[in-house]
């Protein structure tokens, strides 16, 4: 079985945010191939599908690392054991239903197969049959088809976006600097300049295995704008 897991980086990405990306990744001796084109996310997702004759690919945002070796390995073989895909639960809460929880792109790793049974959906984003953002028309897909797919659900986070934070649905809320699951940091954001200190500490405590969500707030708890960012 064949894995191959790329990362969109794009050209005016600050290079520390790829800087602690690449750390992160060697850590883990995972190989990763970094596009560094001006294209649109889905649209280059799409050209990696089309592309790849891998049995899994695998796809990680410049600002989502593993926090262990043992996340993406347990990726690799859901995917393999359930001929499906697996990735970090997400909802689109400026579009659409603004409930739909899919398996977003920032963590996502897909059976190349079931991206093909399903007759290779867009991972660009739509407005029809329902509005879509990056990634999340490929979920809907295997909704409608009945196939079943696993997101990883947020633990804990750490900032609160410009926005107000992002609401899970009815699950809880997550925003920026989120711990997922079984061990996935997705900084969200991370253009902004204002974050890009957080990701270098994270990645740098990831790299030394002094990680931790002590500190963090929870993403299971209300949460009413009163707890400093």
């Amino acid at each position: 079985m064949t894995t191959n897991i790329h990362v969109l980086a794009w050209p005016n990405l600050d290079e520390r945010i790829v800087a602690s990306h690449r750390s992160v990744m060697e850590k883990f001796d995972l190989e990763v191939g970094y596009c560094r084109d001006q294209v649109r996310h889905g649209e280059w997702m799409n050209h990696v599908m089309a592309e790849s004759r891998a049995d899994v690919v695998g796809f990680f945002d410049a600002d989502c690392v593993p926090t262990n070796r043992a996340v993406v390995d347990y990726a690799i073989s859901y995917c393999a054991n359930f001929e499906s895909f697996i990735g970090i639960a997400q909802v689109s809460n400026h579009i659409g239903l603004r409930s739909h929880i899919f398996a977003g792109p920032a963590f996502l790793f897909i059976w190349r197969k079931v991206w093909e049974q399903l007759g290779k959906p867009t991972f660009s984003e739509v407005s029809w049959p329902i509005p879509a953002d990056v990634a999340e028309h490929f979920s809907y897909a295997a909704e409608f088809k009945l196939k079943r797919y696993k997101t990883l659900y947020p633990t804990h986070w750490e900032r609160e976006p410009t926005t107000g934070v992002w609401h899970l649905h009815t699950y809880g809320i997550y925003g920026i600097g989120t711990h997922f699951e079984k061990g996935v940091y997705h900084l969200y954001e991370g253009r902004s300049e204002a974050n890009i200190d957080l990701f270098e500490r994270r990645c740098r405590e990831i790299v030394e295995g002094t990680f931790s969500t002590s500190g963090m707030k929870s993403s299971r708890d209300e949460y009413d704008g009163t707890i400093a960012p």
